[in-house]
Parts: structure tokens; sequence; C-alpha cells
């Protein structure tokens, strides 16, 4: 098929490969709606902050689809000088060529512009500026990480069968978080740095819940105290980490199923040293502050670091085999003869990435501001806020300003 017009592709970022397959990028900017001042806003912060989080909920639902090659990239880009943040979603969709990219690109527009009624969006038509935003700068080494899933391996103190090494995955378990410290400390970070959430759409892979609740019941069984001791007498006391593995694994039975994302954390700082400790830190303690079930991940070496310097400039979720296995010993990782079932490497790929309805709204939190509180978001030049009147919190149908897009 030939190239799609100039025209039709306007304000699209195209990236070919040389097999003829393209990726577009389209983007907007976004600001957070003021809010009215004075000393009795119409509603708490705790209420406003359902509100908010209800809208993003709804908005990213609509956003959903059963394309396998949509990702939503929400960055946040500090500027030291002005200690103000750029905030922008970039939306990268997949085609066999330039027009069928093009194509994709505009066909997810109408759900991706309705934006809650929290933020104001602007359309970003020039294209490089686009490619400005996918690649701020180059991290030097050292300077990028991940917030993931926190993976944990044990040694279980019961055998099952002929096993007695186990694997869980934890999950982000904030409810309705507040992401203000963060900003803050974005916004105080002396060097230029950028946080940038990836969804993927996706559904749950075939199997996935019958596994799940298979391995629920396993580790259930191992958590319960056992038959007695013929040596001893006394009961044999369950396993400690079985119990929470139960858990995790009969939780994630539950949540992943149907529509669900992918998910990717990365920070990044411009330079060669070193990723802020105290702004990834908040960041993982934010989504997962109940289990502390996030961890702050470093490339292990230059070919990872290129991984992750890609999944930053490129909106890509390619895996790091060192550092996102994290403390799973080799042996663990891939499939081999007489496999460890309860480690399968399938499963733990699988649940290291997939996030729910909660967790993603959990990471993907659109800017937001609060009366009295320091104003930490950027206006693109020229641009006013146009704050909506009279739009429910949960509303889809406000927001969004377009400045000549065409679309």
């Amino acid at each position: 098929m030939a190239e799609a017009a100039p025209e039709d592709a306007r304000g699209i970022l195209l990236h070919g490969a040389p097999s003829g397959e393209s990726w577009a990028y389209v983007a907007f900017s976004l600001s957070p709606v003021p809010l009215p001042g004075g000393l009795y806003p119409e509603f708490s912060e705790a209420r406003r902050r359902a509100d908010r989080v209800a809208a993003e909920r709804t908005w990213l639902a609509a956003l959903w689809t059963d394309r396998t090659t949509a990702r939503w990239d929400l960055r946040f880009i500090s500027d030291p000088a002005s200690g103000r943040i750029e905030t922008v979603v970039i939306a990268q969709l997949y085609g066999a060529d330039p027009a069928a990219a093009v194509r994709a690109a505009r066909d997810a527009l109408p759900a991706l512009a309705r934006f809650p009624a929290h933020v104001t969006a602007t359309r970003i038509e020039d294209t490089a500026e686009i490619a400005r935003l996918l690649a701020p700068f180059v991290p030097g080494w050292g300077a990028i990480a991940e917030i993931r899933k926190r993976i944990t391996c044990r040694t279980l103190t019961r055998l099952w069968g002929a096993e007695r090494i186990a694997t869980a995955v934890s999950r982000f378990d904030a409810r309705e978080p507040s992401w203000d410290r963060v900003w803050t400390q974005l916004a105080a970070e002396p060097r230029r740095t950028v946080v940038s959430v990836c969804l993927e759409p996706c559904s749950a892979p075939p199997g996935l819940t019958e596994g799940l609740t298979m391995r629920a019941q396993v580790f259930g069984t191992l958590a319960a105290p056992g038959q007695p001791d013929p040596m001893y007498g006394g009961p044999v006391p369950g396993d400690p980490f079985a119990k929470e593995a139960h858990g995790l694994y009969d939780e994630a039975s539950r949540r992943y199923t149907g529509r669900l994302h992918r998910a990717r954390v990365s920070v990044a700082v411009e330079g060669e040293a070193p990723v802020s400790d105290v702004l990834t830190g908040l960041i993982s303690h934010t989504v997962a502050p109940a289990s502390s079930g996030a961890v702050v991940v470093r490339p292990t070496g230059w070919e990872e670091h290129q991984v992750a310097c890609g999944n930053l400039m490129g909106v890509n979720r390619d895996w790091q085999p060192e550092a996102y296995w994290q403390e799973v010993p080799a042996f663990l990782r891939t499939l081999s003869v007489g496999q460890l079932w309860l480690s399968d490497p399938r499963t733990v790929t699988a649940l290291a990435d997939l996030v729910d309805a909660d967790e993603a709204a959990a990471v993907f939190r659109l800017p937001h501001e609060e009366p009295g509180e320091p104003e930490l978001f950027a206006l693109r030049p020229g641009v006013t806020h146009m704050p909506s009147h009279g739009a429910p919190a949960g509303s889809t149908d406000a927001g969004w300003t377009d400045f000549g897009s065409g679309v």
C-alpha cells in the first residue's frame, strides 16, 4: 500500500522499519484545570481525589482496544530553571505500512482526546516537537531506572512433590493514590528528569486464571499445618512464604481477567549521575504503600541500559533479562526439562507486567492542582487554561481544546 499523503499524516510522527512496518505517534500537552480559590472549596480534597481517579479510570477504560500494538505513555518532564513540569500523553500505534499506522492513529484520536474534566489538553501538531518529547535527552550510564513489581523467590520449608522453591509476584496495591509528593520532588530535582508511565492494552493470556487458581490452592495447602511428624509427634507448621504467595496468587486469579494492561514506569535524568533515590523511592511507595510491592531496578550492563533507554524513547516494553528478574536464580528464568512448576517463568513474566484497572489507575495519574498549593505544571507557550463549566468529575466530554488538529 502506498505511503500516506502528508496531509493525512499531519500531526502524526512516523517511525518506520526496513521491513516497511511503521509506528505512528500522536501527542497531547496536558495541564491541570485550576480550581476556584477561597477557604471553602465545594468538596473536600479526598472527595476531589476520588472523583479524579474515577474520571481517569473511565477515560482509560474508553481507551482500551484489542489492538495488540497500541500504547499510551504519560510523561512528566521537569525543568530545573523554572521549577515547572511539562506533562504530555503520547500514543503509539502500529501499522503494517505507513498508511495503516496513520489510520490506526487517527482511529485512536477521538477516544484519546476526551480527557477528564480536570485537565486541559492541547494537540501537538509539530512532529519535531513530538520527537523531542519522545527523547528529551539521552540518559547516560546509571541515569535511568524502572519501578517494577517485586518478584520474590524463596526456598520452602515444606516439599510439594519434588519442589522446594517458589516464586511470587507482588502487586501495586495503592487505592486512589496521590502523586502530589512525587510531582513536588520531581519539580525540585536539580537536573532535568523525566518520569514515563506506559500502558499497553491487552487481554488476559489464555489459561492464566486457571494456572493462578491452581497455584493459589497449592500454596494454601503448604501454608496450613501438615500432618503430625511421626518422629516428633507435633504437626508440621505451615510455610510462612506459602501463606504470602497464596494471598498473592489467589488475588491475582480474581483480578487478572478480561481487559487488562501491561505497564512500565521509567525514571531518567540528564547526565551521567545516578537517578535520584528519593524520587524513585517516592514513586515505588506511592504505587505500593501497603506491601512494599514495588521495587526500583536499574540496568545491570550496557546492553540492558540500551534496552531501558529504548523503552523510554521508543515507548517500548522490552524485557531486561537481569534487572527484571531481580532475585530469581538463572536456572528458574527459562523453561527446561523438569521445570519447577511453583516458579514457572511464563507465569512470573506475565504477572510482572500485568495490571488491572485499579493498578492502572494507581500509576497513570493525570496532573491536577489544589487551591493554595504551589503551581507545579507548565503551560505550553501561547496556551491558556480553558476550564470546563459544569462538567461532572467523571465526564469524558470536557477538558480538551483542539487548536487546529483537524480531527
